[in-house]
């Protein structure tokens, strides 16, 4: 049934349009064919006439505006922000060798390209990455100010998050003072 409404529908623009006759037989099988050509000598068809399709005229376009005299629609601007979410701010790392771990995190998360850089004191540490989580180990004993910076795609600044200041507790070495 699908079938014969699927033929139907892509004969009837073409019956209208050239005025041909269909004609609606039975095959071998049982099956209704409808066509634009008389079936073999013998065979039972019926002529079917459709009725004259409704139509419409194209609307006039040539006072509508050219596609680039249209200003597109601004798109919303997007904050984008980094966070350190670990340590806390004035965390003290216990007495150890300086292993502590950093987290960050990015609203929205970074896109393609865009990569983020981890700084103690000003200085970056590593490469730029796409995962916001630096492990360090032997951080010198001290205070340190942590900060997180978001890189866009062209390696320009896109954001920078609030400093962290840690101090790290870490027993002094006297073997290296002079």
């Amino acid at each position: 049934m699908i079938r014969l409404l699927l033929l139907l529908s892509l004969l009837l623009p073409v019956a209208t349009q050239a005025s041909q006759p269909i004609y609606k037989s039975t095959d071998a099988q049982g099956n209704v064919v409808f066509t634009d050509k008389p079936p073999a000598e013998g065979t039972a068809r019926e002529e079917v006439t459709l009725r004259r399709l409704n139509t419409q005229p194209a609307p006039d376009m040539s006072s509508a505006p050219a596609p680039r005299d249209i200003a597109p629609e601004a798109e919303p601007a997007v904050a984008r922000t980094v966070t350190i979410t670990s340590p806390a701010d004035q965390t003290v790392i216990p007495m150890g060798q300086g292993d502590f771990t950093v987290e960050a995190s990015a609203q929205p998360p970074l896109s393609s390209g865009e990569k983020l850089v981890l700084q103690i004191d000003g200085a970056p540490v590593g490469d730029a990455q796409t995962n916001g989580r630096w492990a360090l180990t032997n951080v010198l004993r001290g205070g340190h100010d942590l900060t997180v910076v978001r890189l866009g795609a062209s390696g320009a600044e896109v954001a920078r998050s609030p400093s962290v200041h840690v101090q790290v507790m870490r027993p002094y070495n006297i073997q290296n003072r002079n």
